[in-house]
């Protein structure tokens, strides 16, 4: 596809797109909520998507409500997993209010349109947004597959032990202010031996480079008996 045509995706209007309509292997940013289009979320669709075989999911929390930077991130593991990557346009720093109705909203909408695995829903977050991706099973009272938090650690309402059966990968730049906070993440997480990979990287308080979010994906594939990495 030329930029030129990208950017035309990018710049779509608010209008309800059907499942037949949404391209796949690229970003179609915003998608409006059919039940609420006040609430909108950035989509990737993998290549291979087909509408028929359901397939996993991230959903994305970003703290400045730009879902197309997370699904941008990810959507190069994502197409080679086969993952569907979902961003989150409403959901911002609090309130918890808010953020719960941007994440209803999202979960609604994408699931009355799109094929997906219940089996298989992924959450990921930077700063406060990594809070509502660990809090998100709590908030939608779901089961999460696994949790990929960056730049930030657990609302101030959920504990260690509230998502020790969850698969975590965290990531923190070495000088990010809330360095001390996923070190300590860590240590709980081991300490009650939950299924846990964080890793550092040279930045301070952002989303990790792409190839640590190529790996997160990666590694949670594998933590589901699929073809990722190790």
């Amino acid at each position: 596809m030329t930029r030129l045509a990208l950017t035309v995706f990018l710049l779509l209007p608010l209008l309800p797109l059907e499942p037949e309509d949404l391209p796949r292997g690229q970003i179609v940013d915003p998608v409006a909520c059919l039940d609420d289009p006040a609430q909108s979320y950035a989509l990737f669709l993998p290549s291979g998507y087909d509408g028929q075989n359901r397939c996993p999911v991230l959903y994305c929390f970003d703290p400045g409500g730009r879902g197309s930077i997370p699904v941008a991130l990810f959507r190069k593991g994502a197409e080679e997993q086969g993952w569907i990557v979902v961003g989150s346009n409403n959901s911002r720093n609090g309130p918890w209010e808010a953020v719960q109705q941007a994440a209803r909203a999202f979960w609604r909408d994408t699931h009355a349109r799109l094929a997906i695995d219940d089996s298989r829903v992924y959450a990921a977050g930077f700063s406060g947004g990594a809070r509502a991706a660990c809090g998100l099973a709590k908030m939608l009272s779901i089961r999460l597959a696994g949790v990929i938090a960056c730049g930030g650690g657990l609302p101030e309402w959920l504990a260690p032990e509230d998502i020790a059966s969850t698969p975590l990968f965290g990531t923190v730049g070495i000088r990010d202010f809330n360095y001390r906070e996923m070190q300590e993440l860590e240590k709980e997480l081991r300490r009650l031996e939950a299924p846990c990979h964080f890793r550092v990287f040279q930045g301070r308080h952002s989303w990790p480079p792409a190839k640590l979010a190529r790996e997160a994906v990666a590694w949670l594939e594998a933590r589901a008996g699929g073809p990722g990495g190790t």
